[in-house]
């Protein structure tokens, strides 16, 4: 029985000298940043962190777009509430990073989702706190930030007339179609030939 109580005794030293190697490669600077887990998400750095905060459904996704080493994804999206700031059209473009472990999972076409995006000269880049807006999440952030109100939608510019002190009316033939002017020439034209026929007789 003797050789196997150490034979027994060599695994465990072997299995515990393993471990002990596993954590010190956990523990060296080049694999701490592997390692490294994401951030937990917290409501409230959210919103600080964020420049506007709105719901709105998105309508469509584009393919994945490469620059250098980072990879983003855009999203057309309709918003119909903002909680933080303001939008000037319910029609905008999120971007979103992709391809790194802690970036958003790829956002769902006809499903509504509370964005928090920050400005990015004229990109609105969606931060990890983004997420789907069940009746849940969305009660946390309305606690937070109230209801919210519609994006400012600008209405189209109205055509406006002006009528210029004397001003002369165009003439009969511009303010004619080409077709119907030429089909009063040919009546003049007419009329004009029904006199002389007349005088001569």
């Amino acid at each position: 029985m003797e050789p196997v109580i150490r034979r027994s005794l060599v695994v465990r030293r072997v299995v515990a000298a393993a471990c002990v190697a596993a954590t010190t490669l956990v523990a060296l600077p080049g694999s701490a940043h592997a390692a490294r887990p994401c951030p937990d998400p917290t409501l409230g750095r959210d919103i600080d962190q964020a420049d506007v905060v709105f719901r709105g459904e998105v309508t469509k996704a584009r393919p994945a777009h490469r620059s250098g080493q980072r990879a983003t994804r855009s999203y057309k999206v309709t918003a119909d509430r903002v909680y933080k700031s303001s939008l000037v059209t319910d029609q905008v473009v999120v971007t979103a990073r992709t391809g790194t472990r802690c970036a958003l999972s790829r956002l769902r076409t006809g499903t509504r989702y509370i964005f928090f995006v920050t400005e990015h000269r004229s990109r609105l880049l969606a931060e990890s706190g983004t997420a789907e807006a069940t009746p849940r999440f969305t009660r946390q952030v309305v606690h937070r930030l109230g209801n919210g109100a519609q994006p400012d939608v600008a209405p189209p510019a109205a055509a406006e007339l002006t009528r210029v002190a004397g001003a002369t009316p165009p003439p009969l033939s511009r303010l004619l179609a080409p077709g119907a002017a030429l089909v009063l020439v040919s009546l003049l034209g007419l009329l004009v030939l029904g006199l002389r026929n007349r005088r001569a007789a």
